[in-house]
């Protein structure tokens, strides 16, 4: 099939538009819930499913853009995106993930492991920290949407993965 050739091209879209999408001006009426970090879910999911071919590059590009259309700080999004996915790639090297449990279980200790060297930084930087009903709304939300966006990943994108991650390196 074609579209499994252009994977990066595919997941590069696709979270532009996850970047772009929760800042558009969708209704005139203000949303009260937080929005799930779906760009997250999506980083993580192409790393767990294809941790040979998932580019790093990419990854820091996307989370850079991220950081400037969401007013995040610049430049910590990126950094923890690149040591958490090597991390990633190195836990991959010595153990197979291949039921869905575990790889919610290895998100949710990378989206903790995020949360909370962005706190400490926020302590060190004397910046404002995210109030913590926002938080964990979006902590809950990101972990269910989780298994939604990696069991769509590997449907549309990853058919040919059926093997086991252990043997990429």
């Amino acid at each position: 099939m074609n579209i499994i050739k252009h994977k990066k091209t595919i997941i590069f879209f696709i979270g532009i538009l996850l970047i772009i999408l929760p800042i558009s001006p969708i209704s005139s009426q203000p949303v009260i819930i937080e929005k799930p970090d779906l760009l997250l879910c999506l980083m993580f999911g192409w790393i767990i499913l294809d941790p040979k071919n998932s580019s790093i590059s990419i990854l820091i590009l996307l989370s850079l853009f991220a950081d400037i259309l969401w007013y995040r700080p610049l430049g910590l999004w990126p950094l923890l995106i690149l040591l958490g996915s090597l991390l990633i790639k190195l836990i991959l090297s010595k153990i197979s993930v291949d039921s869905l449990f575990l790889k919610v279980i290895y998100f949710i200790l990378f989206l903790i492991t995020i949360d909370t060297f962005i706190f400490i930084i926020s302590l060190i930087g004397l910046t404002e920290e995210l109030d913590f009903n926002i938080w964990f709304t979006r902590f809950i939300f990101s972990i269910l949407s989780f298994p939604l966006i990696v069991y769509l990943l590997e449907i549309l994108l990853f058919k040919d993965k059926k093997k086991s991650n252990s043997k990429f390196l």
